[in-house]
């Protein structure tokens, strides 16, 4: 008696797998399987020389470099674009050495009533 139930269960559990689809990762750039191979081995190896950066900005900079034509990327390292402070980046406070500080004002949107 118990065992037919544990057939009765496994072929339902069974059942259940055909029915609920299995998790497939994303891949918005089409990466083909040898590529994503690729990636993830390349990311592996990101992470462990750059420990202290978050694992998503590797990603984003290995799907940038992968891509972003060459042409591009060799403008923007020539006209420095990335040198430079962002539009959002708040002024730095005089005196600052032109560093980044804590204690400097901030601007914030005002909140609608």
């Amino acid at each position: 008696m118990a065992e037919d139930m544990r057939t009765s269960e496994l072929s339902e559990l069974s059942h259940a797998s055909d029915i609920i689809p299995r998790h497939t990762p994303e891949n918005p750039y089409n990466y083909s399987g040898a590529q994503l191979a690729e990636r993830k081995k390349c990311l592996k190896d990101l992470a462990e020389i750059y420990p202290n950066l978050p694992f998503a900005w590797l990603e984003m900079a290995y799907d940038f470099e992968k891509n972003t034509p060459r042409e591009e990327i060799q403008k923007i390292i020539d006209n420095k674009s990335w040198e430079k402070p962002g539009k959002f980046t708040l002024p730095s406070p005089p005196g600052s050495n032109e560093l980044w500080c804590a204690d400097a004002p901030r601007e914030y949107p005002s909140e609608a009533n």
